[in-house]
């Protein structure tokens, strides 16, 4: 038997199926008191060590902002039971919108650090259990008082990435670019024919698509969609072109589903927006 590459990303959290909607979940186990490690979670210094700068702090029934590295997260902390629970709302520059719960349990002479973020859709899932690790092993370095790496490079994020796809079914979301080269892939719940027109569909709409290799393969529950666009010569706006299969993809999803899709200029300027911050 081969010896798994110890370089390999492992997903060390769970995506769960809910009625409404999906849950991530990290559990993680420390051996320091409870006491500390909920100092960890809500003191703003040591905050901004693991998660980013915090603006005024955790406090029940209030807003707060968190500066991740130049991006911005807000919302509201719902509740917060000292030593025991801080749940919020988190929203991100998308305007995408989840819960976010942490508790502190006494547990084996330490301390179980529970984390949850439910969102009612799938979009950006597997990219959040990816990004949500990297946090998690931030705050366990801040814990053990060290200082939090630079975070997972991103081809090392991405093999996360699909690590949690491939394990969980849940298609990626997020195009990236290799060399002048823009790719997708996304996961429909239609047979390849209905998926390879809807998308054709959908990218006539957007005006998007020529010089595009679409490759849609039939799957056992359904169809996944590899998509390889070359940049215009010159290199042309990668985050526009980016943000506008995004779209596409998404409303060639929408549909699958039997909706409609309408035109969403903000969400355009949004997703531009997002993928001109990528690195």
């Amino acid at each position: 038997m081969t010896a798994p590459d110890p370089s390999t990303p492992v997903p060390s959290g769970r995506i769960e199926k809910l009625s409404d909607g999906y849950a991530l979940a990290f559990d993680r186990q420390f051996d320091y008191p409870t006491a500390y490690i909920w100092d960890v979670l809500t003191a703003p210094a040591k905050v901004a060590a693991w998660l980013g700068r915090l603006s005024p702090g955790w406090e029940q029934g209030s807003a707060y902002r968190l500066d991740r590295q130049g991006t911005e997260v807000t919302g509201t902390v719902l509740q917060m039971n000292p030593r025991s629970s801080l749940q919020l709302t988190w929203e991100d520059d998308l305007g995408d919108e989840s819960v976010v719960e942490w508790q502190v349990l006494d547990s084996e002479g330490g301390a179980l650090l529970s984390f949850r973020a439910r969102s009612d859709g799938a979009d950006f899932l597997t990219e959040g259990a990816a990004g949500w690790q990297d946090i998690l092993d931030a705050f366990a370095s801040v814990a053990a008082g060290g200082q939090p790496g630079t975070g997972f490079a991103l081809d090392t994020w991405l093999a996360l990435r699909d690590a949690y796809a491939e394990e969980f079914g849940i298609s990626p979301t997020m195009g990236t670019l290799h060399g002048d080269t823009i790719l997708f892939e996304r996961w429909f719940d239609a047979g390849a024919r209905e998926a390879t027109e809807a998308i054709n569909d959908s990218t006539a709409t957007l005006a998007i698509g020529a010089g595009a290799e679409v490759e849609v393969d039939d799957t056992a529950d359904g169809s996944r969609a590899v998509v390889r666009q070359p940049l215009p010569a010159g290199g042309g706006d990668a985050p526009a072109l980016l943000a506008a299969w995004h779209m596409a993809l998404d409303d060639a999803a929408l549909r699958l589903q039997g909706g409609t899709p309408h035109a969403d200029s903000r969400r355009l300027a949004a997703l531009r927006s997002f993928y001109g911050g990528v690195d």
